[in-house]
């Protein structure tokens, strides 16, 4: 039987939570929203905030402002835009402190099919669950994709759910406000009647409540393997009549349940045996296609190209700096990426390495007019020694370290 909880709100108002919220949000540094106040400028005046925050929660006059939307290019689609609904500082604060309050109730009772945003949780852990069911001769995929999932939840439905758990009519206004507070997009503000804004810190734990249905129904299936990362997810099956199965369950769900819509072009049924597949930023493909081949992983090239494109533009030749500079701006473009991909075991990392050193060389080139002998002055260990990492190092230190059991 769940658990019903009656008093939150008091949880949620109460000073150490607002405080560890408000440090979670200015970690973050993130954009400012409606009303302009950086993240810098409301931790100048913390306390202040955050007495005034807590009155206003606490006399039952807090109101959320309308979210600001920008969008921004989906990686490898650059002729594409994603929308993101910046909330007020102190919007991301109350949300925080929120979800503070709520993810304990659920984070025990979510399916272990729930990768995302989920403590001791990561895209790694769902990547090689994915790779090991391939493994294992779960060749069949269900490659499905939730068309404009954040941006088509049901408000009702959702509350529906929350209120479930919880009967705090105090705290479940507030979570009524946030869907509801609307966005400000080409100077008109406009009412949000569906979805939950992608940028909002609650905006995670909404989408996990949202789906624990749909990662419920999937689980059971005899020999299926599911998975979901966010509103990312595929199933994994021994035979073709399963995966089918599989993806008929689904569809009834998402459709008919959560009110929601699978799109049409980008869900299919494959044998990745013979069709590659993306999930989480990684190909799967298989060696010798066919039985007798074996399953690999590696970057999708879109986000290979991506990485190059920042390097281009980080090591461009009539930049004005030097190549210390360089460098140092490359650093963690190089260890970011690394640290994400190099977990796949066909990727072209002494390449990538190669190319990038000679984008340094080339800027060497260009600055002192010289071409000649540059990899013998600028050897491999001098510009490592200047702080240029080497994705193929961080993957021996992968290779290098235990098995995760």
């Amino acid at each position: 039987m769940v658990k019903k909880w009656y008093s939150l709100a008091d949880k949620v108002w109460h000073p150490s939570n607002l405080a560890k919220a408000a440090a979670a949000v200015l970690a973050n540094h993130g954009a400012a929203g409606l009303d302009h106040q950086s993240c810098v400028q409301f931790g100048e005046h913390l306390a202040d905030e955050l007495a005034a925050l807590g009155l206003a929660l606490r006399e039952h006059r807090y109101r959320p402002q309308p979210v600001r939307r920008v969008y921004i290019p989906k990686p490898g689609k650059p002729d594409q835009r994603r929308p993101l609904g910046i909330p007020a500082v102190r919007d991301r604060v109350v949300q925080q402190a929120v979800r503070q309050v709520l993810e304990p109730i659920w984070e025990p009772t979510f399916s272990d099919t729930s990768y995302g945003f989920r403590p001791g949780r990561s895209a790694h852990d769902a990547v090689n669950r994915l790779y090991d069911a391939l493994t294992r001769g779960y060749h069949w995929v269900v490659d499905a994709d939730i068309q404009d999932y954040f941006g088509s939840i049901d408000h009702t439905l959702l509350i529906d759910q929350i209120a479930e758990r919880v009967s705090d009519g105090t705290v479940l206004r507030w979570l009524r406000d946030m869907l509801r507070a609307g966005v400000l997009e080409e100077g008109q503000i406009r009412p949000t009647l569906r979805g939950t804004p992608q940028g909002g810190v609650a905006s995670p734990l909404f989408g996990n409540i949202y789906l624990d249905a749909l990662d419920r129904a999937m689980e059971v299936l005899p020999e299926v393997i599911y998975l979901r990362y966010a509103d990312d997810w595929c199933a994994l099956a021994r035979t073709q009549e399963a995966a089918e199965q599989a993806l008929q369950v689904a569809r009834g769900v998402v459709h008919d349940r959560l009110h929601l819509t699978l799109h049409p072009e980008k869900t299919r049924i494959l044998d990745a045996r013979v069709t590659p597949f993306d999930f989480l930023g990684f190909t799967f493909f298989w060696t010798n296609p066919g039985d007798t081949g074996r399953p690999l992983f590696g970057p999708k090239s879109a986000a290979t190209e991506r990485l190059k494109d920042r390097v281009r533009v980080l090591t461009r030749r009539k930049r004005p700096a030097s190549l210390n500079m360089v460098i140092q701006d490359l650093a963690p473009v190089i260890r970011g990426w690394g640290q994400y991909f190099t977990i796949s075991q066909h990727g072209e990392y002494y390449r990538l390495d190669a190319w990038i050193r000679e984008r340094c060389r080339a800027f060497v080139a260009k600055r002192w007019n010289r071409s000649r002998a540059l990899d013998r002055v600028w050897t491999n260990q001098r510009l490592a020694d200047l702080g240029l990492p080497s994705l193929a190092a961080m993957r021996r230190k992968v290779l290098a370290q235990p098995p995760r059991p």
